[in-house]
């Protein structure tokens, strides 16, 4: 939670002294008595209703969908290729990070009740999961250049060995990107009786913070979005040039991939990078300070919605997951029904489904062999 990535809001420390907030210190630039004049508590009460409404609603949302999609991918996969293990590991790295969200929810309309060491422990599994959540988009995005733009659905990058030492080596980045929440999170009393969790970095705050912002601007939007970019746009040219069944379907989802991530994520990432400008003492006028602090809890909000639509938009992706999906549900369907002559049928659909489903394994493929049989020469596919 040392990063800016933090929940918690701009305002969301009790209005003390410096009536300043948790992350974005503002008395490292305004003198005291100009900041003493800024006072912001119309933006603290908005954030102790909006805020713990919109987690709660990510909690149940982000809850439900990604347990869902962890059920169907533990149960009905048969064999788990790479794109199904990146996916599966995306589901968890949701899953953590929608239960640290209730904690900030009755941080920021109570305050910090939780003590240190969930302070600590909380903070840093929420940075562990936003950066892992990110990081596996893009993984997902490789995997899908390698099977369709290099023709070879057993690429030898496409192993399932391979798949879970990158998966291992996201989670190690992840970790190492959450450092600073181990190290510098930590409760604070302030006014008495009122404990607040966040970083303290003690005299370099501002360029902490500074660094910290422009490592999420970077790593948790820039260069994911440009990767994928280059590995979505590579793939829909492919498909227009080979013409597959089902290519205008296949670049909208690609284009859709592309475009949530950036609506969801491109406005949370230039609200940090004003706040940035701020510290910078570009500008520092009351006013715009309240803006941002507003601007950052909405767009904030707005981010967190990945945790909920996107694991749904590329599971729903891929045909065989649909399927998968279909005998979940029938099974499920058949636990209430009655016992009797009633059920048979139902068995029957779900098998049929199940195996439906696992005839469907290779739908990707098929366009894979489509693009090497069109295609003499390999190196014409965008091989180098």
């Amino acid at each position: 939670m040392a990063s800016t990535a933090s929940p918690v809001p701009p305002t969301t420390e009790a209005a003390s002294s410096e009536n300043s907030s948790s992350f974005y210190d503002y008395e490292y630039y305004l003198d005291q008595v100009a900041f003493m004049l800024c006072r912001k508590d119309e933006v603290l009460a908005f954030g102790r209703i909006f805020l713990p409404i919109f987690y709660s609603l990510i909690f149940v949302l982000g809850l439900g969908g990604n347990l869902l999609l962890l059920v169907v991918l533990l149960r009905y996969v048969p064999r788990r290729r790479m794109t199904e293990v990146y996916l599966l590991n995306l589901a968890i790295s949701n899953l953590l990070f929608v239960v640290t969200l209730p904690f900030w929810g009755v941080s920021v309309a109570w305050h910090w009740v939780f003590g240190s060491f969930l302070c600590k422990m909380v903070s840093t599994l929420y940075t562990v999961n936003f950066y892992s959540g990110i990081f596996f988009l893009s993984c997902m995005s490789l995997d899908k250049y390698l099977e369709i733009v290099h023709a070879q659905p057993h690429h030898g990058l496409r192993t399932q060995a391979k798949s879970l030492l990158l998966a291992a080596l996201v989670w190690a980045v992840a970790v190492a990107v959450s450092v600073p929440d181990m190290v510098f999170v930590q409760t604070h009393e302030n006014p008495p009786g009122v404990w607040n969790c966040y970083p303290d970095f003690g005299g370099h705050s501002t360029i902490w913070k500074l660094f910290l912002r422009f490592q999420q601007n970077v790593l948790g939007f820039l260069l994911p979005l440009l990767v994928m970019i280059f590995f979505y746009s590579r793939i829909g040219c492919v498909l227009v040039r080979l013409r597959p069944p089902g290519q205008g379907r296949a670049l909208r989802i690609v284009i859709a991939l592309v475009v949530a991530f950036f609506v969801l994520w491109f406005p949370y990432n230039l609200t940090l990078f004003l706040h940035s400008m701020l510290d910078l003492q570009v500008f520092g006028e009351c006013k715009v300070t309240k803006h941002l602090d507003y601007a950052l809890q909405v767009t904030e909000s707005i981010a967190f919605l990945h945790c909920c639509f996107t694991p749904i938009l590329y599971a729903f992706s891929s045909r065989h997951f649909r399927q998968y999906l279909k005998a979940f549900l029938v099974t499920m369907l058949r636990r209430h029904q009655a016992s009797g002559p009633a059920q048979a049928p139902l068995s029957s659909c779900s098998e049929s489904s199940r195996l439906t489903a696992q005839e469907e394994m290779t739908g990707m493929n098929d366009l894979g062999e489509r693009q090497a049989e069109s295609s003499p020469d390999k190196s014409d596919m965008g091989g180098n």
